[in-house]
């Protein structure tokens, strides 16, 4: 066969991959996939620092869903493929497991819904830093002309 599909690609165990964490082989998991990225550390655009850093944390799920990669990027993964994590659990059990446990690489609109949506505004939001400016105010104010006399 010209290429190989993802079920014959091998299993590692986390402690197989945690053997892979230098710049000359550097192995990273993402949502139970493992992708051999060492031709990729150079062309990083974080830097190599933040792929070993992310191989050398074990489970790089979160992190890579955090920065809110590319369309593009997402679809490069696919090439640095080399096989899955044996009995993967997932880091998070409050994320949606459909998008997290699936074989299909996340997808931009996967990514943008795990995040969650962000807390609403509320009253303190807006009134707190005007106190906080209104104490300046009054500490500058004393400090200024009542202590002085």
């Amino acid at each position: 066969m010209a290429e190989e599909t993802e079920t014959e690609k091998p299993l590692f165990s986390p402690t197989d991959v945690s053997l892979h964490a230098s710049t000359k082989d550097c192995w990273v998991v993402i949502h139970g996939k493992v992708y051999d990225v060492t031709k990729f550390l150079e062309d990083h655009p974080g830097g190599e620092d933040v792929l070993l850093h992310a191989s050398a944390s074990g489970d790089a799920t979160e992190a890579f869903e955090d920065v809110g990669h590319s369309t593009s990027a997402i679809s490069m993964m696919s090439s640095y493929l080399i096989g899955s994590i044996e009995d993967y659990v997932p880091p998070s059990a409050t994320k949606d497991a459909t998008a997290i446990g699936s074989d299909v690489l996340p997808d931009s609109r996967t990514m943008q819904r795990n995040k969650g949506s962000p807390a609403p505004n509320t009253f303190l939001d807006f009134v707190l830093p005007l106190c906080m400016l209104g104490m300046a105010f009054a500490a500058w104010y004393y400090l200024t002309f009542v202590a002085e006399s």
